[in-house]
C-alpha cells in the first residue's frame, strides 16, 4: 500500500509541475494544433499548405509579418524587370572674340528607369492560426495558409476545422489507457492515465502476490498466534488488491469515455472536391415516416 501511495504523490506532483509550466504562457489553445508538425496534403496539384511563423509585440503585427513573409517566399518580387534609357547629345560652338576664335562643347545626358511587370496574382486563403504569449507580452504567431501556384488559380479544399476524434481515440484507449490520448495532443493526460493504469496492475500483482504468500503461511504452520498473523496481513492484502482492481476498473472507464468525449489537438479534416468544386457528403437523417436514413449534401 506505501508503493501504491507514493506513485499516487508521484503522478499528482508531475501534473501539478505541467500545469505551472504551461501558467507560465498564454495560448490561443489548451493543445497546439496538430496542423503545427503535420501539415494536411491538399487534395490536388493547383495549391499547397504552407506554414509561416512570426514574432512581435502586438498579435496584429504579427499577422502582418507572417502575411508579408509568405508574399516574400511566393517569389511576386521576381516578376519584377527594371529598365534603363540613356540618352546623350553634343553641341558644338564657335565664337570670335577680339580675333581669337573659342570653341566650346556642351553635352546633354538624360537617364530615365521604368519598371516593367505583368500583373502576376497569388491566390491566398487563411486556415488557421495558433499563437503563445510569454510574460514579457511578445507574441509569437504561426499561420496556416493555402496558397497558389503564381499565376494561377487554385481550387481549393473544403476543410473543417475541428478537436474531435470518435472513434479513432476510443480504439486506442481501448487497447492501451492513455494512447487515445497521446493520439489526440493530451500527453500530460495520457501519460498520467499509462502510468495509473501500469501502477494499479502492478500494486494487483504485488498485492495478490503476498496474500498467496501468507496464505502458503498459514497452511504451513500449527501455531495459533502465527496463525491470526497471518491471517491479519493476509485478509489486509485482499483488501488491498481488491482496492487496485477497483481503481484500475474506474480509471480504465474515465480513459474510455475521455478518449471519445474530451476535445484534443484541433485537426484539419479536408473534403475533397470533384472537377467541378462540389463536395458531397451523406448525414442520418429521420424520414418522413419515422425511420433513420440518409442524405445527401452537396455543397457548391
Amino acid at each position: 500500500m506505501k508503493h501504491f501511495v507514493i506513485l499516487l504523490i508521484h503522478a499528482s506532483m508531475l501534473f501539478l509541475l505541467g500545469e505551472t509550466a504551461s501558467a507560465q504562457y498564454r495560448s490561443s489553445e489548451k493543445i497546439k494544433p496538430q496542423w503545427l508538425h503535420k501539415l494536411p496534403k491538399p487534395s490536388n496539384s493547383s495549391f499547397m499548405y504552407e506554414t509561416v511563423s512570426a514574432s512581435a509585440s502586438s498579435l496584429d503585427n504579427a499577422r502582418e509579418k507572417c502575411l508579408a513573409e509568405l508574399i516574400a517566399n511566393s517569389g511576386l518580387k521576381n516578376g519584377v524587370v527594371a529598365i534603363s534609357d540613356n540618352k546623350s547629345s553634343e553641341r558644338l560652338s564657335q565664337i570670335w572674340n577680339n580675333g581669337k576664335l573659342t570653341e566650346r562643347v556642351e553635352y546633354d545626358s538624360h537617364t530615365s528607369t521604368h519598371a516593367q511587370y505583368d500583373a502576376i496574382k497569388l491566390h491566398v486563403e487563411n486556415i488557421a492560426e495558433y499563437w503563445e504569449r510569454d510574460r514579457s507580452g511578445n507574441y509569437y504567431l504561426t499561420k496556416l495558409y493555402a496558397k497558389s501556384e503564381l499565376g494561377k488559380a487554385p481550387l481549393f479544399d473544403n476543410i473543417e476545422l475541428t478537436t474531435r476524434y470518435g472513434a479513432r481515440g476510443l480504439w486506442r484507449s481501448a487497447i492501451i489507457p492513455g494512447w487515445g490520448q497521446f493520439h489526440k495532443g493530451a500527453n500530460l493526460k495520457g501519460g498520467l492515465i499509462l502510468g495509473g493504469c501500469a501502477a494499479l496492475a502492478a500494486g494487483i500483482v504485488f498485492t495478490e502476490s503476498q496474500r498467496s504468500d501468507y496464505a502458503r503461511k498459514i497452511a504451513q504452520t500449527h501455531n495459533i498466534n502465527h496463525i491470526k498473523t497471518y491471517s491479519t496481513k493476509a485478509d489486509h492484502f485482499a483488501t488491498a488488491r481488491n482496492i487496485c482492481i477497483g481503481a484500475a476498473a474506474a480509471l480504465y472507464v474515465y480513459n474510455l469515455i475521455d478518449a471519445i468525449a474530451a476535445p484534443g489537438a484541433r485537426r484539419i479534416v479536408v473534403h475533397r472536391r470533384n472537377g467541378n468544386g462540389q463536395t458531397y457528403s451523406f448525414v442520418p437523417a429521420v424520414m418522413p415516416d419515422g425511420s433513420a436514413g440518409m442524405i445527401a449534401a452537396v455543397t457548391f
